[in-house]
């Protein structure tokens, strides 16, 4: 009876922990989400021009009619409905891809580049897709799967 206890307590274990986690981590963004914003990104670093050539910290998040790109102090939105394309990146580091948002705004075309945070746990950048879908018919949006994360 002890071997058996022994052998299911890391088990019990992990599962516990398992079920704490995504909680800890949606603690962690409770400020955002406060706004109604879901971060679709790993937390990257950007250059940011006129600051003296920095790499500054760079967040993506997401709500129901805009997508925001989030450096220090600044604050990028653009409408769900100017993205044209969204599409997987050749470039992969720790075995994440990176995605490349490409969006109109006053007749110039611009991207984000960004490597998204989707987990078991966090669905935000596959109800992304599916926001830019709903808002832009026409946008061009690669379809997620277990081969292309």
């Amino acid at each position: 009876m002890l071997n058996f206890i022994q052998a299911i307590l890391p088990l019990l274990m992990l599962i516990g922990l398992v079920l704490i986690l995504p909680k800890w981590r949606r603690r962690k963004n409770s400020a955002a989400e406060s706004m109604g914003l879901r971060k679709i990104s790993l937390t990257t670093k950007t250059f940011r021009p006129g600051k003296g050539g920095q790499l500054l910290p760079t967040d993506y998040y997401f709500d129901e009619e805009h997508f925001y790109e989030i450096q220090l102090d600044v604050k990028k939105s653009v409408p769900l409905s100017a993205i044209t394309k969204v599409e997987r990146d050749i470039i992969k580091v720790n075995n994440r891809s990176f995605w490349i948002v490409t969006y109109i705004i006053d007749g110039q075309t611009k991207q984000a580049r960004f490597r998204h945070n989707y987990t078991l746990f966090n669905t935000a950048f596959a109800d992304f897709l599916e926001a830019v879908k709903r808002a832009n018919p026409d946008a061009s949006v690669r379809e997620l799967s277990t081969w292309n994360l």
